[in-house]
């Protein structure tokens, strides 16, 4: 958590100067009530996990973003730490018609908080594509892969995946809505044996916050 917040405090320093002569900023900022359903092999069975999901972006004129995200699956009821994901990464748009005609690729990092106390952090690339319907409404699709997370604890050999499908409405000026299906999956070997595999959260997530 604390690799996250030192490279965005970086990189924020270091474009700050630039923001103007590179042109305009867009951005948003959406909470999100994610009612994703849990599933691990540590578990029998499904858990009801909802929670709130908080996302944030940024563009510099038309080619290159920010976002950041945090993802919490909440296992209170279970006896079991939540778990949680917090994710940074910068964007690059290319094939970009419009604000919300485009195809963005990104790199970053993510940190996630495990079943045990344990944490994990590694490399996130993305994958994101937007289609606008009208002036106001736009699809999206975007993918990401963790290939290759630090162990933690009797975790060892961690990879990820995400994957979410949506669409974005602007019913008034400055306000955005959301809905979309999300899925965060993450596999996994454990030296205890026997503790689990794999984890799986998804579900569908409806959100709203301001853009600009």
């Amino acid at each position: 958590m604390k690799l996250l917040q030192i490279l965005v405090t970086v990189f924020l320093i270091g474009m700050m100067p630039r923001v103007w002569a590179l042109g305009p900023v867009d951005g948003e900022i959406i909470v999100s009530l994610w009612n994703n359903q849990f599933e691990s092999d540590l578990l029998s069975g499904e858990v009801d996990a909802g929670s709130l999901a908080f996302t944030g972006e940024i563009w510099i004129g038309d080619k290159w973003g920010l976002k950041a995200a945090r993802y919490e699956s909440d296992l209170e009821e279970t006896a079991i730490s939540n778990q949680s994901r917090t994710q940074i990464e910068v964007r690059r748009r290319f094939f970009s018609l419009s604000d919300n005609n485009f195809l963005a690729v990104g790199a970053g990092i993510e940190d996630i908080d495990l079943l045990n106390g344990e944490s994990s952090n590694g490399l996130r690339l993305s994958l994101e594509g937007r289609v606008a319907i009208t002036p106001v409404v736009y699809l999206y699709a975007r993918g990401a892969l963790l290939p290759d997370m630090s162990d933690a604890g009797n975790f060892s050999n961690l990879t990820g995946s995400e994957v979410e499908l949506g669409a974005s409405f602007t019913p008034f000026p400055f306000i955005s809505v959301k809905v979309g299906f999300l899925r965060l999956n993450l596999d996994f070997d454990n030296a205890d044996g026997g503790a689990g595999s794999s984890t799986e959260s998804d579900g569908f997530l409806i959100g709203a916050g301001i853009h600009w």
